[in-house]
């Protein structure tokens, strides 16, 4: 094969190497792995690479010959053992696959390659000689354009980081294999669900894409719709239910948390102290306090008797109670930020208390 189909070849085959490792795809590496389409040459003193390195390329092809060393197993195979301990894993995907691809379009000529070198048995693809190509012909430029075309879909596919697994996931919907692939990653990215499914109440169509604020239940998600958070899952116990469900990573993230615990505060206090952390990403409520007459707002606040239950509750959902007072607070208070940013403590020093006349003051708290 000539250096472009090689060149081609190998820059896809680092996209598909890239699709089934969940990695995603960075340019300088879809470069190296096109340049190492052309390694296994260096024992061709004509090629490229052969001409840019003579002092290794002309003792190997007249000492053992080309497609014979360079293109065998034992090459490939002490090539990706020595290169996983030197090169972080990106560039030894790109350097391997680019390699790889090189003896694999060599096979698929009528002279085949010595892939069991030393052995003189030559190895072909396919089989049956009819079907193979000669070099510079208009076979292999067809080969090259497809295998090219190949590539352009296989970069947004890549780019997903999801791996074969995660595409077979995708593809059959299932909202539970989500939401174990969701736990496995929480913490690290800000993630959306694609989803295909109906309102519970209202049976309305809620196709679309949403952000995931949090896990719901055994299986489902509560997410983020226009009109507030709503409970996902594959059951009529939830807002909404998903026929289909796929759960799409964005960009890094990172939470932090904050814990608040009071015996007594004022909401205006408790809503105050919070003001200092929206600032620096998306804040969310977790915990429990008790005060009188609040609303329940599911998914995020529930109700019991005076016992308020937050599930990912937003600071702006404080607004909306009657109380003045809180009590009992015990919360955890989570700030999802990007990369780089510092998450200032939770500011208390307004917090209100109970004031007693000194002569009670030891009697009671």
């Amino acid at each position: 094969m000539i250096a472009p189909t090689h060149i081609i070849t190998g820059q896809t085959a680092y996209l598909v190497a890239s699709v089934v490792s969940g990695h995603n795809p960075v340019l300088a590496e879809g470069m190296l792995a096109a340049a190492c389409g052309l390694l296994p040459d260096l024992d061709k003193r004509q090629g490229i690479i052969g001409r840019l390195f003579p002092m290794i390329s002309e003792p190997l092809d007249y000492y053992i010959g080309h497609r014979t060393l360079t293109h065998s197993l034992l090459f490939l195979g002490s090539f990706v053992l020595v290169l996983w301990y030197l090169l972080p894993f990106g560039v030894w995907l790109a350097v391997i696959s680019g390699t790889t691809s090189h003896v694999f379009v060599d096979m698929m000529t009528p002279s085949g390659v010595e892939l069991f070198w030393p052995s003189k048995v030559r190895a072909v693809l396919p089989g049956n000689a009819r079907y193979r190509f000669d070099p510079m012909g208009w076979p292999e430029l067809g080969f090259a354009v497809v295998i090219g075309l190949i590539g352009l879909p296989l970069v947004q596919l890549a780019q997903a980081e999801q791996g074969t697994g995660g595409l077979i996931k995708s593809a059959l919907g299932d909202i539970a294999s989500a939401r174990r692939d969701y736990d496995a990653q929480k913490g690290s990215n800000a993630w959306t669900l694609r989803i295909e499914g109906r309102d519970n109440r209202t049976f309305e169509d809620i196709a679309g894409e949403y952000p995931v604020i949090g896990p719901w239940g055994e299986s489902g998600f509560v997410v983020r719709s226009r009109d507030g958070m709503r409970s996902l899952c594959d059951a009529g116990s939830c807002d909404w239910y998903a026929d289909h469900a796929v759960l799409v990573k964005g960009a890094e993230e990172i939470t932090t948390t904050r814990m608040l615990t009071a015996h007594k505060v004022s909401r205006a206090t408790l809503q105050k102290s919070l003001e200092g952390l929206q600032g620096h990403g998306d804040v969310y409520l977790l915990g429990t306090l008790t005060a009188a007459k609040v609303r329940e707002q599911m998914p995020a606040v529930t109700v019991a008797g005076d016992t308020v239950s937050l599930h990912y509750a937003d600071p702006e959902s404080l607004q909306r109670w009657k109380p003045e007072m809180l009590r009992d607070v015990e919360l955890s208070v989570q700030v999802r930020h990007a990369p780089g940013i510092v998450v200032p403590e939770i500011d208390m020093k307004g917090e209100e208390r109970l004031r007693l006349p000194d002569g009670l003051g030891r009697w009671l708290e």
